[in-house]
């Protein structure tokens, strides 16, 4: 159950808000309180505040919001026994004044509280050090007392929740606009954040049912991405995002794996082939994937494993996108593989002596020749 407890000086608009709810609201219990109206409460609880002038935020107020997980199948008599059993682990008395009151026109049933930290002896029975933090703990242990859900559970249920849809979407798509799409769809908003430095720099994701705009200011829905996954990070997404526009651009205009590598390492990409077993020259060698990241991203001071990237051979293409398992598929069956991680092999001396022999012509061959002595050179290699 989503919580929130804070210290402060109210006014009788914070009792007037809790009694109304459009019309709605439901005073499920009270005490020491002899008025009927909010104005005339608001006027016995500070008489007796002003019993103790020490304490300046003499009110505690805040809210438990019931789930969806738990949905409304809580009664409204135990829900106010959840208040009172962690109102009175954090110190609020049988002597203390308080008004407990259940709105209903969200479709987040929610319990608002106000109690005097005051008690009709003048003495403050509820301290304000970590007094939100304090409460909390108070809600989860009734909660697991009661056997239900408490906020910590259903948080990891709901991160695991969007880790996966986050995924899916990072597979399915390579660029923001349709990652907020597609996540939408999945029934999630994406808040992305940016700099002038980074450009788009953080990532926030919130459940459309998790979304109550009545206690917005106090609990704001969602989780960073830093909460939701500390594997997955933003420059993940955007290096990922690079890889998979630079493939398909490559795709478009290469007819085998050759050329796809060359058509890559333009862009500043690595390329690397995993076979099923152990690569044999000459032979027919079957794909197992294909490893693409940014040269200026791999290596031991570079950028960090993360959830889909490795910080020595890139990105997998079957993992980062379905898409590419077809491209492989249609690109293994080139001639060209074979040469692409074996060096041409010689069968005699000569042969080997011959290649040697050319590679070091080709190295002392000046920069600038005439047009004639260049057609001497090609000549003399064409007839080896």
């Amino acid at each position: 159950m989503n919580n929130s407890a804070t210290t402060r000086a109210i006014t009788k608009i914070a009792l007037e808000y809790n009694g109304n709810d459009k019309g709605t609201a439901e005073m499920v219990a009270s005490n020491y309180l002899l008025s009927d109206t909010a104005e005339g409460q608001f006027h016995e609880m500070k008489t007796v505040a002003e019993r103790n002038p020490k304490v300046k935020k003499w009110a505690l107020t805040g809210y438990i919001s019931q789930p969806d997980e738990i949905g409304r199948k809580l009664k409204d008599e135990e829900f106010k026994q959840i208040v009172m059993e962690a109102l009175t682990q954090v110190g609020v008395t049988n002597r203390n004044q308080y008004r407990l009151d259940i709105h209903n026109s969200t479709k987040h049933k929610h319990i608002h509280f106000v109690a005097n930290r005051i008690d009709i002896s003048g003495k403050c029975t509820v301290k304000a050090h970590d007094i939100g933090k304090r409460f909390g703990e108070a809600v989860r242990e009734v909660c697991k007392e009661k056997g239900l859900l408490t906020d910590v559970e259903i948080g990891i249920q709901k991160k695991a929740e969007m880790l996966k849809s986050l995924t899916e979407a990072i597979r399915s798509e390579d660029n923001f606009d349709n990652l907020i799409s597609e996540m939408k769809k999945k029934g999630f908003e994406v808040q992305l954040s940016s700099n002038i430095k980074d450009g788009i720099s953080g990532m926030r994701i919130v459940m459309e049912k998790d979304k109550n705009f009545q206690t917005e200011r106090i609990y704001k829905a969602g989780y960073k991405l830093s909460e939701i996954s500390n594997r997955l990070k933003i420059s993940e997404i955007k290096s990922l995002f690079e890889v998979k526009n630079a493939v398909r651009e490559a795709e478009k205009t290469s007819e085998n794996w050759k050329e796809f590598r060359a058509s890559l390492y333009q862009k500043g990409f690595s390329f690397n082939i995993q076979y099923k077993e152990e690569f044999r020259p000459h032979q027919k060698n079957e794909i197992q994937d294909v490893w693409i990241g940014k040269i200026e991203q791999l290596g031991n001071n570079k950028q960090k494993n993360g959830l889909l990237f490795n910080q020595y051979k890139g990105y997998s293409l079957s993992e980062i996108d379905s898409t590419f398992q077809d491209l492989i598929k249609s690109m293994s069956g080139s001639s060209e593989i074979n040469s692409l991680n074996t060096q041409p092999q010689s069968s005699s001396r000569e042969s080997v002596a011959e290649i040697a022999s050319e590679l070091l012509e080709e190295l002392l061959k000046p920069n600038y020749v005439a047009q004639s002595d260049d057609g001497l050179w090609k000549k003399k290699r064409k007839s080896r």
